[in-house]
């Protein structure tokens, strides 16, 4: 059995506080011991998040079938990925629309799900302001060629035995302010 050097050093860590702490309580000692040896087991099993994610170029994504199982969408949320934030980004950067979702589907099954095309800067999905539940449409921010790659591949697609409507999102239109519209009327 392979013992990985961070539990030896756990280990003479223990013996040197427990025979610290003998000095003032052995009971205290005691509990020293017994957690300074079992608890760095229980750390041996949790997976190393030691692994980098390269983006995957547009060039070489893959087609996904044309379905997609629940397996899938649940297995995203155990995976771990390595997130860019937009402000990290610095290439074009395209906002996709993402329409028609399951309302069981939450922002890290959507983050796996385009990114097989590429890099995912972002994922949003809205939610109702009163209740607090989806509404079944999200935005998805990626760079330019692969969200071009993303929306070619995954517009009319079944996911989750729903028909996704995947195309670039429209900009934000200006609001005039009711003070603003005053203001103009007045000048006339």
């Amino acid at each position: 059995m392979n013992i990985p050097p961070r539990y030896t050093y756990c280990v003479m860590v223990t013996v040197v506080l427990t025979v610290i702490a003998y000095f003032i309580s052995p009971t205290i000692a005691v509990g020293i011991l017994v957690g300074g040896l079992i608890s760095p087991l229980f750390a041996m099993c949790q997976p190393t998040s030691q692994q980098s994610v390269a983006p995957v170029a547009s060039s070489t994504a893959q087609t996904p079938a044309k379905s997609f199982s629940v397996a899938a969408a649940t297995s995203a949320e155990q995976d771990e990925t390595v997130i860019i934030s937009r402000a990290d980004y610095t290439g074009d950067v395209k906002t996709i629309y993402v329409g028609n979702l399951p309302y069981r589907a939450n922002e890290a099954a959507i983050r796996k799900l385009f990114s097989e095309y590429g890099l995912v800067l972002s994922v949003r999905l809205v939610k109702d302001r009163d209740t607090g539940k989806r509404r079944g449409y999200g935005f998805v921010e990626m760079p330019a060629d692969a969200a071009d790659a993303a929306i070619a591949a995954l517009n009319e697609t079944e996911y989750l035995q729903r028909t996704l409507k995947v195309r670039e999102a429209n900009e934000k239109k200006e609001v005039l302010k009711p003070e603003d519209e005053s203001s103009n009327s007045a000048e006339l």
